[in-house]
């Protein structure tokens, strides 16, 4: 079987026609759509380097997004797409695919519709109200270039169509993760890492962490918490040194009641109070002081009637150090984290595990280079 980074002769490579009466090639063949993708793809890299710059001011005035984010957003989809560029595929065809650009996930389907085209199979994209318009853009400058035969995008926001039957193939929606802190787990780099997870977009990413279960002695991941959650910094989408960005008025209120009701609850120990933040430099924005909590549950129960989190909320759940913490530990996390939601796991990765899709292991050192700005670095 030929592949599609075959000569002239590879099956995904348009196919001339020659001599007297020979049928004109099919646009639409699967082998024909993959090849002519394939050709466009600097195209599509171009396109999405010029529009950089839109892109990020879209980022910042939709979702709030900081400078570095807005960076890292980009350059994760830019990534994909140049790997996308660079991969082979043996078999070609499938359904019409529709995509669906989300307004929480930005620029998630760029890669995700370009995929279905170098497989050969026809797309529609489609986008949720609010969402990043630059995708629209993007897409439909590669849509006038490939013909809509092969891809066609509706106006943003604009879910019905004539196309609105076909196969949806995603984006994927991305669900709340727990953590789990096992006993080898270096409880710095844990820390580091779920701040990034909690406090990210101020608690209202998608793939945000909200409770995190030990195994062994809590008080070194709560100190390293602490001081990581007094100390970043949120500021407007324009200071370079902010690590989260300004909330609009909905999302404060909620993370206050919800503050306020944890707070209130039995067996909850407050670590850090969450809060309103100003900033002389932004008047009028709503920044939030990240909360942090404690609970101590029986051995022989599971949580229950827990009031909801939303926004920089993380809940610790110690389950002590005997030799049946392990097995309440994974009951936990089942508890907390059933199908669709990810599980963050720290410390070296069990031989019986299976990861899943949306699962992630973390085990090795704190590199300090990497860390976003706004976080406070690591004590020598």
């Amino acid at each position: 079987m030929s592949s599609e980074r075959g000569g002239g002769t590879g099956r995904d490579q348009p196919s001339g026609a020659s001599g007297a009466g020979a049928r004109p090639p099919d646009p639409v063949r699967p082998e024909r759509i993959a090849a002519v993708s394939r050709a466009l793809g600097h195209e599509l890299l171009e396109a999405v380097a010029l529009a950089a710059d839109s892109l990020a001011e879209d980022l910042a005035e939709r979702l709030g997004m900081v400078a570095w984010e807005r960076e890292d957003q980009i350059g994760t989809a830019q990534r994909r797409l140049l790997a996308l560029r660079e991969r082979r595929f043996h078999r070609y065809g499938g359904e019409p695919a529709l995509v669906r650009e989300l307004r929480e996930q930005p620029l998630e389907a760029l890669e995700l519709a370009w995929r279905a085209l170098r497989r050969g199979r026809r797309v529609h994209v489609e986008s949720e109200p609010d969402a990043c318009p630059g995708v629209s853009r993007i897409l439909q400058e590669m849509a006038d270039l490939l013909g809509e035969a092969l891809l066609s995008v509706s106006p943003p926001g604009v879910l019905d169509h004539e196309h609105a039957s076909w196969q949806q193939i995603g984006v994927r929606q991305r669900l709340e993760r727990v953590a789990l802190i096992q006993r080898d787990a270096d409880h710095e780099l844990a820390a580091y890492v779920l701040a990034r997870a909690c406090l990210r977009r101020t608690g209202f990413d998608p793939r945000v962490v909200h409770r995190v279960i030990v195994v062994g002695p809590s008080e070194r991941l709560e100190r390293n918490l602490r001081r990581l959650w007094v100390g970043t910094q949120m500021g407007p989408v324009d200071d370079e040194h902010a690590f989260a960005g300004p909330v609009d008025e909905p999302r404060s209120h909620q993370f206050l009641v919800d503050d306020a009701a944890w707070q209130a609850r039995d067996r909850v120990t407050t670590i850090c109070p969450g809060g309103r933040l100003r900033r002389a430099n932004a008047p009028g924005l709503a920044f939030l002081a990240p909360a942090l909590f404690r609970v101590r549950i029986p051995d022989d129960q599971l949580p229950t009637d827990e009031p909801p989190l939303h926004g920089p909320i993380l809940v610790i759940y110690p389950v002590g150090n005997d030799p049946t913490a392990e097995t309440r530990a994974e009951r936990l996390l089942q508890h907390f984290a059933p199908r669709g939601h990810g599980h963050l796991r720290f410390g070296s990765k069990p031989r019986d595990l299976t990861l899943r899709r949306s699962d992630r292991q973390v085990h090795g050192a704190l590199l300090v280079e990497r860390l976003p700005p706004g976080l406070p670095e690591p004590r020598p």
